[in-house]
């Protein structure tokens, strides 16, 4: 079942709230002129004029609604009429002494300032605010006793000092906000300032647009321990200052400790000379700082109608960075410590064992999980996995096991399902689509989110599983109760399958605190539409306590262990 995947908040979302915002300003505006139209204290001829202004707010409410479209043109022409209407209505009133608090209006009016107008309008509006509360002042001085309105002369014009106060605090939010984006020793963007950049290409409409890729990598780790890191730290300025150099018109980026992107726009053909030209520039460049080798690869996709530009920058990013590790196999660049990985890269992968997931009610075989297998002397699958992090070689292992399982899953029943262990980062960077649709045509295929990354950008998460949705795949999260498979993890990835984790499960029969937890995770699993799979079920007393729970499906060495080529499984209900 495909579900409808929660709002984020896009530049037209924005957009759209900043135009509610006014127009809930105007009504206000308007909504006091008409209280001081009904309240008798107006000059003769002043119930007109305040008339006059009210009604006006309902033409311009539904134009800053409907039509206005430009703030930097329309916003100034919005303060003017504001500041003619609100005047107008205050020295309307036949008391100034009672007119005098309305001036706080221009200073809800300055408020708009800040975010929408110039500091040069802005301080014209405000200018005009204090010289109309000053007059109401002087006109009132024979109604009250000059203490209590000085006293209130000087609240308002106080206020008046909040426009700036707030623009100070938005320019400090604003340069947190730029720091935040941007590598500390060279000044370029960070990935997060990269993805931010790249966000705000949403707004294209163009429809013949391509992205390009150009992936740089330094080995910095080797400068360090050959020159030490002065001369590390010259070598990224002088490569700073080569690309800047050589890509004028790109997003550069340093988006790891030892890689820089160069990302281009444009027409497909504009694209593929600038990356072809950028990647000769590099790969000619000698630098003065210290010898050292630089490897550049490039990358490019056409961004169709509705394509999130997230998506295919981490896509992209992740292929440029696939094509150098597959190129640097037998190269140079090997560490002693990366061979294994690299060795298995080269022979096509981990191998691929099949566990059985039963079903509860009649002990029948209803999918199978693909395991990876890795050979002997360098730990368990998740050291090979976390080896590979470190390495930058987690999203390339992650594809191979992959691969692999694709083509081991033709022993499988027709009928049964596949499920297939990939973290949040290779989900985000990688095709999963290209590479499991065309099993998907075959059987069902469960994609489980494993639990050993951190997810920082559940929007940019959201927006892939939706393309992997939209193929016709299941989304799982893997492990839950163990290691980052929290509940945010749920309520974001709204998946199709809830996997309870062994320590969980494990004890499930004596262990009233473990059986609580697995009763409020199947009860959450079957509140919102989804299966929810018991892992690690080793007993007959287990196997007995999650029947009594309500669950459907479950997976361990009491039902079947992993093997290559699995048999059909029965297991007596």
């Amino acid at each position: 079942m495909l579900r409808t995947p929660a709002p984020v908040p896009t530049r037209d979302r924005i957009t759209r709230s900043s135009r509610r915002a006014v127009v809930m300003l105007i009504v206000v505006v308007g909504s006091a002129g008409t209280f001081s139209a009904l309240s008798g204290e107006l000059r003769p001829g002043g119930l007109w004029v305040v008339a006059a202004a009210s009604a006006t707010t309902i033409p311009v409410a539904y134009a800053w609604r409907r039509w206005f479209r430009r703030w930097d043109a329309m916003a100034p022409l919005f303060i003017l009429y504001s500041d003619i209407g609100i005047t107008a209505v205050l020295f309307s009133f036949e008391s100034s002494w009672d007119a005098l608090p309305g001036a706080v209006l221009l200073i809800l009016v300055s408020l708009f300032g800040v975010v929408f107008t110039t500091s040069r309008v802005l301080r014209m509006h405000i200018v005009f605010s204090v010289v109309v509360t000053l007059v109401l002042a002087a006109m009132a001085a024979d109604e009250a006793d000059p203490m209590l309105l000085a006293a209130r002369t000087v609240t308002i014009l106080g206020a008046s000092t909040t426009p700036f106060l707030v623009q100070l605090y938005v320019a400090y939010l604003r340069d947190q906000v730029s720091t935040s984006r941007r590598d500390t020793t060279t000044g370029l963007l960070n990935r997060r300032g990269l993805e931010a950049a790249i966000g705000q290409v949403q707004q294209l409409r163009t429809a013949d647009l391509t992205m390009g890729v150009a992936l740089i990598h330094v080995a910095l780790e080797d400068i360090d321990a050959r020159h030490g890191r002065t001369t590390a730290k010259e070598v990224v300025a002088e490569l700073t200052g080569a690309l800047r150099e050589s890509a004028p018109g790109a997003l550069i980026a340093r988006i790891r400790h030892a890689e820089f992107a160069c990302v281009v726009l444009g027409g497909a053909d504009r694209v593929a000379e600038d990356l072809d030209a950028l990647r000769d520039d590099v790969e000619s460049l000698r630098l003065r700082s210290a010898p050292t080798p630089l490897t550049c690869t490039t990358s490019r996709a056409h961004l169709g109608d509705g394509a999130s530009r997230l998506v295919v920058l981490g896509r992209l990013i992740a292929s440029a960075s696939l094509a150098r590790y597959s190129g640097t196999l037998e190269g140079d660049e090997r560490r002693p410590e990366h061979d294994h990985l690299v060795d298995l890269l080269a022979d096509g992968g981990p191998t691929i064992v099949f566990q059985p997931v039963v079903r509860v009610a009649d002990g029948t075989v209803a999918g199978y999980e693909a395991l990876s297998r890795f050979p002997a002397g360098h730990g368990t699958p998740q050291t090979w996995f976390a080896d590979a992090a470190a390495a930058g070689l987690q999203t390339p292992l992650e594809l191979a096991a992959v691969q692999r399982a694709v083509l081991a899953s033709h022993h499988l029943e027709p009928d049964a399902f596949l499920a297939i262990n990939v973290s949040a980062g290779t989900i985000m960077a990688a095709d999963l689509t290209r590479l499991l649709l065309p099993l998907a045509t075959q059987r069902r295929v469960i994609v489980e989110i494993t639990e050993h990354d951190l997810v920082r950008d559940y929007h940019q998460l959201t927006l892939a599983l939706d393309d992997l949705r939209a193929a016709g795949l299941s989304i799982s999260v893997d492990d839950v109760g163990a290691g980052h498979s929290g509940l945010r993890q749920l309520v974001e990835i709204k998946p199709d399958v809830v996997k309870l984790d062994a320590s969980i499960v494990r004890g499930l029969d004596h262990d009233p605190m473990r059986r609580a937890a697995a009763k409020a995770l199947t009860s959450f699993a079957n509140d919102i539409g989804a299966e929810c799979i018991y892992e690690g079920i080793e007993t007959e007393d287990e196997l007995e306590a999650a029947r009594a729970l309500g669950a459907a499906l479950v997976q361990g060495f009491l039902l079947g262990r992993p093997t290559a080529v699995p048999l059909s499984v029965e297991h007596t209900a």
